[in-house]
């Protein structure tokens, strides 16, 4: 079974490994588990509700129900993504943010002492170890060449690896970054063209709703188009971050209050898309007002006849940004035709097709009633913007 790495966020810090004296991933172990669960998903599970051991094995035996009870309460996958095919990164303060209370209190007595050789290190402190083994390095082979030999006994060796993800994870950004939501598709292929030949330098971030065909494939596509632009750099700042939960929570608000019934096909799929699209913007002003970003983009068109991306919510959705100093950019918004989009990509040098993950959810669009628009235009203003705000934190 392969094993993977991590990294946790925790209070303003990195819960790390020192083993050996040296300070770098958490190891996964592999678990034996009758459940679908992953390596990653039960440590976490084991580690947040006090029920992991020194070797980061589960302290007692736990049956399926136990297990399942436990998992549900202390693992959320919305804060769990994947820095490479082998490294994840959990955003505990993320889910410090918005967990309910109860838990929340529970997982910070549980981590008062974390097992086995985890440590909490802050990046400075991380950097200033490194420093210090540099230092004490040169010192040694200054001195009579045998020393050396007890070089890692006597300092705290960091992982260099690590210690580039948490820099370039902590770097702050420039006044002209733009972070896109990236669905590898046409649309958003063309956002990001159009804001690199304005002058903008573009990172992309793409999400995982939990019905994706492939969440990957924007990552992928990526890799064999803008990853390989020469006399420009791309930056890809998190891939396929899973808003599974955020996105049930959202459309589970619309359901407590109107019920299953969603008066028809189209008013049911402008609800859920919205629903998925506010969860993606949740995140999205979350990670840019962590990382300094001043603006948002995506690749919104009029002409798609979805309700989410109309004037009266694109409208509202910039308010909303702008609650946090974040302006929202439309580079596509206004595009009509789809031949004038397939050759502008050409003429950059991309392909007129599109690669975007599918959605299992997802529905053409169709024309609304002006009920159905009001339905809409009220489910966020009663709901959505209330709860979008209370996760990021800064409700007004």
């Amino acid at each position: 079974m392969k094993t993977t790495k991590l990294i946790i966020k925790y209070q303003n810090k990195y819960i790390c490994d020192n083993v050996h004296n040296e300070i770098s991933f958490i190891w996964i172990p592999p678990y034996s588990s009758e459940s679908s669960f992953s390596n990653v998903d039960i440590f976490l599970s084991l580690l947040c509700s006090g029920n992991m051991g020194n070797t980061y094995e589960a302290i007692r035996s736990l049956n399926y129900a136990e297990g399942q009870e436990i998992f549900e309460d202390y693992f959320y996958a919305d804060s769990l993504s994947r820095l490479d095919d082998e490294t994840y990164f959990y955003d505990l303060d993320e889910v410090l943010s918005y967990a309910y209370e109860s838990i929340k209190n529970k997982i910070i007595k549980n981590l008062t002492n974390l097992p086995g050789t985890l440590v909490l290190y802050t990046l400075e402190e991380l950097i200033s170890e490194s420093q210090k083994e540099m230092l004490k390095k040169e010192e040694l082979f200054n001195q009579d060449e045998d020393i050396p030999f007890l070089f890692a006994c006597n300092v705290h060796q960091v992982d260099k690896k690590l210690l580039n993800i948490l820099t370039n994870y902590e770097k702050k950004v420039g006044n002209n970054d733009v972070l896109l939501l990236y669905s590898g598709g046409k649309d958003s292929t063309l956002a990001a063209i159009r804001l690199r030949n304005a002058g903008y330098n573009i990172h992309f971030i793409h999400f995982d709703n939990g019905h994706m065909m492939d969440s990957d494939k924007p990552y992928l596509t990526f890799q064999k188009t803008f990853a390989n632009q020469e006399g420009y750099i791309f930056k890809y700042e998190n891939r396929a971050i899973n808003i599974a939960n955020l996105f049930n929570s959202y459309f589970n608000s619309w359901r407590e209050e109107h019920g299953d019934n969603l008066n028809g096909y189209n008013l049911d799929s402008e609800i859920r898309c919205l629903s998925c699209r506010m969860a993606m913007y949740t995140k999205a002003i979350i990670y840019a007002k962590e990382n300094g970003f001043k603006y948002i983009a995506e690749g919104a068109r009029i002409s798609q006849k979805f309700m989410l991306e109309q004037p009266a919510m694109i409208n509202r959705l910039k308010k909303l940004a702008e609650n946090y100093g974040i302006e929202l950019l439309f580079p596509v918004l206004n595009l009509v035709d789809d031949e004038e989009e397939k050759q502008e990509l050409i003429e950059n040098g991309f392909s007129s097709k599109g690669w975007e993950s599918k959605c299992l959810l997802g529905r053409p669009a169709m024309d609304k009633t002006a009920n159905d628009e009001n339905s809409i235009l009220a489910y966020y203003d009663t709901l959505l913007k209330k709860y979008t705000k209370k996760i990021i934190g800064q409700e007004k």
